[in-house]
């Protein structure tokens, strides 16, 4: 039988069995406890789990699907409650998927599977009642590998590379005369003949490129999905994964993955280029180099984005540039690592280890918009989209980037109303500064007070990008209240907000106010 955790790294060793019991079946459609796949308990409450699994085993009985299983016993309302958030928050909507541009890369076992696949796997059945896992490379699900070394027999680290264009797959096309556009192909060509790829120091890379190539402005909630959907499907097959895309929409998209995925446990780096593999002189060698080696190290475990010399969290990174190769920054966090002779990460920054196995969340609720205010702007242009959007149930969220701390002007009376009203019908409204740096603090100014009081949320330091996708993965997962959502935009999730008592006091505070909270850090961010 082939291991699980054969290709997967050691740190994913106990969420292989947690895999393997959701998604292995026999010919009797049962799901096999622990024991009968060979993997050991080694903790009490481990022990008590797979005993009061096997004790279930006999009231079990799986539907017509076989996704899921269902007890013949009544349960108590908080396990259906439970049950239900699983079921919503774990398995892929196909009515998301199905509105990608691109397609999906496919699965290796399970998620995904064709009938001629599910036929493959029965086929191998043993006698026992047991199925026997089909090696990677005996099956026809599994995404076609390109070797890039000769290294193909030793156990080295795995990445895998999920291309969907942008500037680095660039090169000259001859049925538009020459001009630079994306090409497919051309990415798996130039990696061929990069010898760092033969380094015995680098990982084996598995690339896959998605038909057609298209704009990072063209990719949107549907195409993230089909991006989470693919790393989920080979989450225990590989080290860390690597995702090339342009740079327009980098920055959404990295936020956005880093809240569709919970409890990830490997890195998952996110990069591009703003000059061809085509050019002599291009910044998209070292950048993807340097996201493989940053997806094959087991330091830092969550979505990031490198680019130029730093590596930054997606959910605190934005585009700051689009002619300097320093094209994205972290205004209000450190990077986690930077290069130069060595690598110099900053460890403090890094967050923990999961508390479970990998969840994806693919709905994401985008009934949002933002407003950025200048002086003099027209209350009745924002009073007229409210209440459009309250009607029709087009809005959720109204996101309004205010003047420095978060500030409007004080002689608008009839604004506030507006803000306070707009929560009356059911619309979130998050005050976010225009400042580059720094935070809303709402309690600071008079105006800020009288915001808080009309009940617009703080969006505190968080980005434009973080702000947007953190309120579309909060409603999209449909068991939210508007007020328990305004009171999770202060809590850090992903590292994306610095929580309030961190922050840096503000103006024309007292000593003592500047003495309490000199030096005090959140590592956990």
């Amino acid at each position: 039988m082939y291991s699980l955790t054969s290709r997967a790294s050691s740190y994913s060793a106990r969420y292989a069995a947690e895999w393997a019991v959701r998604n292995i079946t026999g010919r009797s459609g049962a799901v096999f406890s622990m024991s009968t796949i060979g993997f050991a308990s080694t903790s009490g409450r481990r022990q008590r789990r797979c005993q009061d699994q096997r004790r279930l085993q006999s009231n079990k009985t799986s539907d017509e699907s076989g996704e899921d299983i269902k007890s013949t016993g009544p349960r108590s309302p908080t396990e259906q409650r439970s049950r239900q958030r699983r079921n919503r928050t774990h398995f892929i909507d196909p009515r998301v998927l199905s509105n990608a541009l691109q397609s999906p890369a496919g699965s290796l076992y399970g998620d995904g599977m064709t009938a001629d696949d599910a036929e493959t796997l029965h086929e191998t059945d043993n006698h026992d009642g047991s199925t026997r896992l089909i090696h990677p490379d005996e099956s026809d699900i599994f995404i076609p590998q390109v070797p890039f070394n000769d290294f193909e027999r030793q156990r080295r680290k795995r990445v895998l590379v999920l291309c969907t264009g942008g500037t680095l797959t660039m090169a000259p096309d001859p049925e538009r005369g020459g001009a630079l556009a994306p090409v497919e192909g051309a990415l798996t060509a130039y990696m061929k003949e990069m010898r760092e790829l033969n380094n015995e120091n680098m990982p084996e890379v598995v690339c896959h490129e998605y038909s057609p190539f298209f704009d990072s402005s063209d990719l949107g909630p549907p195409d993230w999905a089909v991006l989470v959907n693919d790393i989920k499907s080979n989450y225990l097959h590989f080290d860390g994964f690597v995702i090339l895309m342009g740079t327009d929409t980098m920055a959404y998209c990295a936020t956005a993955l880093s809240f569709m995925l919970e409890n990830l446990g490997k890195p998952v780096v996110v990069t591009g280029s703003q000059i061809p593999f085509c050019e002599p002189y291009n910044d998209a060698r070292r950048n993807l180099i340097m996201a493989l080696i940053f997806a094959s190290r087991d330091t830092i475990n969550e979505v990031s984005i490198f680019f130029h010399d730093r590596l930054l969290r997606a959910c605190r990174a934005t585009k700051v540039n689009t002619h300097r190769l320093l094209a994205f920054d972290s205004p209000n966090l450190d990077p986690l690592a930077k290069i130069g002779i060595t690598i110099d990460e900053n460890e403090h920054l890094c967050l923990p280890p999961p508390r479970g196995a990998l969840r994806v969340h693919s709905r994401m609720d985008t009934r949002l918009l933002t407003v950025r205010l200048v002086p003099g702007f027209d209350d009745g242009m924002i009073k007229a989209l409210i209440e459009a959007g309250a009607e029709s149930k087009s809005l959720k969220t109204l996101v309004l980037q205010l003047y420095g701390t978060g500030n409007v002007p004080s002689v608008k009376d009839d604004f506030i109303q507006i803000l306070a009203d707009a929560k009356e019908k059911g619309i979130l409204v998050v005050a976010a500064t225009q400042c580059f740096t720094g935070s809303v603090m709402m309690g600071h100014y008079a105006t800020g007070l009288a915001l808080a009081s009309a009940g617009v949320v703080s969006a505190n330091d968080m980005t434009i990008e973080a702000i947007a996708c953190k309120c579309s993965y909060l409603f999209g997962r449909g068991d939210l209240t508007n007020e328990e959502v305004g009171n999770l935009m202060n809590v850090s999730i992903r590292g994306e907000v610095t929580p309030a008592d961190a922050l840096s006091p503000p103006p024309l505070s007292s000593a003592y106010q500047r003495a309490s909270r000199k030096g005090k850090k959140y590592y956990y961010q």
